[in-house]
Protein backbone atom coordinates (compact mmCIF):
# COMPACT_ATOMS: atom_id res chain seq x y z
CA UNK A 1 0.00 0.00 0.00
CA UNK A 2 3.04 2.23 0.66
CA UNK A 3 3.65 2.20 -3.17
CA UNK A 4 -0.04 3.05 -3.75
CA UNK A 5 -0.18 6.02 -1.69
CA UNK A 6 3.67 7.56 -3.30
CA UNK A 7 2.02 6.98 -6.54
CA UNK A 8 -1.43 9.07 -5.58
CA UNK A 9 1.10 11.60 -3.97
CA UNK A 10 3.00 11.71 -7.08
CA UNK A 11 0.32 12.26 -9.47
CA UNK A 12 -1.78 15.02 -6.90
CA UNK A 13 1.35 16.93 -7.05
CA UNK A 14 1.66 16.61 -11.27
CA UNK A 15 -2.27 17.62 -11.64
CA UNK A 16 -1.43 20.91 -9.17
CA UNK A 17 1.93 21.49 -11.10
CA UNK A 18 0.04 20.76 -14.31
CA UNK A 19 -3.06 23.19 -13.84
CA UNK A 20 -4.93 20.21 -14.49
CA UNK A 21 -6.52 20.31 -11.05
CA UNK A 22 -7.06 24.03 -11.05
CA UNK A 23 -8.99 24.36 -14.68
CA UNK A 24 -11.18 21.47 -13.70
CA UNK A 25 -12.69 23.02 -11.06
CA UNK A 26 -13.02 26.63 -12.83
CA UNK A 27 -14.54 24.98 -15.36
CA UNK A 28 -16.85 23.25 -13.39
CA UNK A 29 -17.69 25.83 -11.33
CA UNK A 30 -18.43 27.70 -14.57
CA UNK A 31 -20.01 25.65 -15.73
CA UNK A 32 -22.73 24.73 -12.67
CA UNK A 33 -22.95 28.93 -12.26
CA UNK A 34 -24.20 28.60 -16.02
CA UNK A 35 -26.73 26.63 -15.87
CA UNK A 36 -27.98 28.18 -12.50
CA UNK A 37 -28.15 31.45 -14.41
CA UNK A 38 -29.65 29.59 -17.58
CA UNK A 39 -32.65 28.03 -15.00
CA UNK A 40 -33.01 31.76 -13.25
CA UNK A 41 -33.50 33.51 -16.96
CA UNK A 42 -35.67 31.17 -19.31
CA UNK A 43 -38.00 29.49 -15.82
CA UNK A 44 -41.29 31.14 -16.35
CA UNK A 45 -41.10 32.59 -19.82
CA UNK A 46 -41.84 35.65 -20.79
CA UNK A 47 -43.59 38.26 -17.57
CA UNK A 48 -45.05 40.19 -20.56
CA UNK A 49 -47.00 37.32 -22.02
CA UNK A 50 -50.51 36.65 -21.14
CA UNK A 51 -51.59 34.33 -19.09
CA UNK A 52 -53.25 30.90 -19.74
CA UNK A 53 -56.38 28.88 -18.40
CA UNK A 54 -57.03 25.60 -19.30
CA UNK A 55 -54.46 26.37 -22.91
CA UNK A 56 -56.32 29.04 -23.98
CA UNK A 57 -54.73 32.46 -23.77
CA UNK A 58 -56.61 35.01 -21.62
CA UNK A 59 -57.86 38.24 -22.84
CA UNK A 60 -57.62 41.17 -19.75
CA UNK A 61 -61.44 40.47 -18.98
CA UNK A 62 -61.09 36.56 -18.39
CA UNK A 63 -62.07 34.66 -15.31
CA UNK A 64 -60.64 31.32 -14.91
CA UNK A 65 -62.12 28.48 -13.08
CA UNK A 66 -59.50 25.83 -11.57
CA UNK A 67 -61.33 22.60 -9.83
CA UNK A 68 -58.63 21.10 -7.43
CA UNK A 69 -59.17 18.53 -5.21
CA UNK A 70 -56.30 19.30 -3.70
CA UNK A 71 -57.14 22.74 -2.71
CA UNK A 72 -55.85 26.19 -4.03
CA UNK A 73 -59.23 26.17 -6.56
CA UNK A 74 -61.23 28.63 -7.29
CA UNK A 75 -62.45 31.23 -9.67
CA UNK A 76 -59.54 33.32 -10.78
CA UNK A 77 -59.20 36.90 -13.09
CA UNK A 78 -56.53 38.15 -15.64
CA UNK A 79 -54.23 39.61 -12.88
CA UNK A 80 -54.51 36.70 -10.31
CA UNK A 81 -53.74 34.27 -13.07
CA UNK A 82 -50.46 36.03 -14.13
CA UNK A 83 -48.99 36.57 -10.33
CA UNK A 84 -50.07 32.99 -9.93
CA UNK A 85 -47.70 32.16 -12.80
CA UNK A 86 -45.05 34.49 -11.38
CA UNK A 87 -45.16 32.95 -7.61
CA UNK A 88 -44.84 29.65 -8.94
CA UNK A 89 -41.43 30.74 -10.85
CA UNK A 90 -40.00 32.77 -8.03
CA UNK A 91 -38.52 29.56 -6.27
CA UNK A 92 -36.74 27.74 -9.36
CA UNK A 93 -35.04 31.72 -10.15
CA UNK A 94 -34.06 31.97 -6.62
CA UNK A 95 -32.04 28.78 -6.98
CA UNK A 96 -30.71 29.19 -10.81
CA UNK A 97 -29.43 33.04 -9.01
CA UNK A 98 -28.60 31.29 -5.90
CA UNK A 99 -26.42 28.41 -7.88
CA UNK A 100 -24.69 31.48 -9.63
CA UNK A 101 -24.03 33.35 -7.07
CA UNK A 102 -22.60 31.12 -5.05
CA UNK A 103 -19.89 29.70 -8.07
CA UNK A 104 -19.48 33.25 -9.08
CA UNK A 105 -17.88 33.90 -5.43
CA UNK A 106 -16.25 30.60 -5.59
CA UNK A 107 -14.03 31.22 -8.49
CA UNK A 108 -11.36 33.50 -6.92
CA UNK A 109 -10.65 31.28 -3.75
CA UNK A 110 -10.73 28.17 -5.74
CA UNK A 111 -8.16 30.05 -8.11
CA UNK A 112 -5.76 31.53 -5.43
CA UNK A 113 -6.19 27.65 -3.54
CA UNK A 114 -5.31 26.01 -6.62
CA UNK A 115 -2.33 27.97 -7.95
CA UNK A 116 -0.19 25.72 -10.19
CA UNK A 117 2.64 28.00 -8.67
CA UNK A 118 2.21 27.09 -4.91
CA UNK A 119 3.89 24.21 -4.19
CA UNK A 120 2.43 20.85 -3.28
CA UNK A 121 1.93 20.06 0.68
CA UNK A 122 4.11 21.32 3.66
CA UNK A 123 7.60 21.74 4.30
CA UNK A 124 8.84 18.51 6.30
CA UNK A 125 10.38 18.88 9.44
CA UNK A 126 13.71 17.29 8.85
CA UNK A 127 16.11 17.28 5.09
CA UNK A 128 15.31 14.66 3.27
CA UNK A 129 17.19 11.73 3.64
CA UNK A 130 18.82 10.49 0.12
CA UNK A 131 20.16 14.18 -0.59
CA UNK A 132 20.14 16.05 2.69
CA UNK A 133 18.58 19.25 1.06
CA UNK A 134 15.68 21.23 2.63
CA UNK A 135 13.51 21.15 -0.12
CA UNK A 136 11.25 17.65 1.36
CA UNK A 137 7.44 18.63 1.36
CA UNK A 138 5.16 16.04 3.10
CA UNK A 139 1.00 15.55 2.56
CA UNK A 140 -1.21 13.51 4.43
CA UNK A 141 -2.67 11.03 1.41
CA UNK A 142 -5.71 8.59 1.42
CA UNK A 143 -6.39 5.32 -0.85
CA UNK A 144 -9.62 4.33 -0.33
CA UNK A 145 -10.60 0.54 -2.46
CA UNK A 146 -14.29 -0.70 -2.56
CA UNK A 147 -15.14 -4.16 -2.82
CA UNK A 148 -18.60 -5.07 -2.75
CA UNK A 149 -20.41 -3.04 0.47
CA UNK A 150 -16.99 -3.06 1.88
CA UNK A 151 -14.66 0.30 1.53
CA UNK A 152 -10.85 -0.16 2.45
CA UNK A 153 -8.24 2.54 3.14
CA UNK A 154 -5.13 2.99 3.92
CA UNK A 155 -3.83 6.80 5.30
CA UNK A 156 -0.14 7.84 5.44
CA UNK A 157 1.81 11.09 5.12
CA UNK A 158 3.85 10.87 2.15
CA UNK A 159 6.53 12.86 2.10
CA UNK A 160 8.35 13.57 -1.52
CA UNK A 161 12.02 15.16 -2.50
CA UNK A 162 11.71 17.31 -5.77
CA UNK A 163 15.52 17.65 -5.63
CA UNK A 164 16.23 13.55 -5.95
CA UNK A 165 13.01 11.99 -6.33
CA UNK A 166 12.87 10.15 -3.55
CA UNK A 167 9.79 9.38 -1.51
CA UNK A 168 8.66 8.27 1.94
CA UNK A 169 5.44 6.88 3.82
CA UNK A 170 4.82 7.19 7.66
CA UNK A 171 1.74 7.08 9.54
CA UNK A 172 -0.34 10.37 10.29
Amino acid sequence: MANTLIDKARAERERRRSGRSRMTALIGLVAAGGLGLLLALTVGGDPNEAPTCDGETMKRDDTCLIISSRGGGGSFSYEEMADRRESGNSAARGIGFGLAGLCAVLIVPTALRLEPSRPWGVPAAGPCGMCGNTNLREKKTTHSVSQGQMTYSCTGVVALCDLCGSSSVRQP
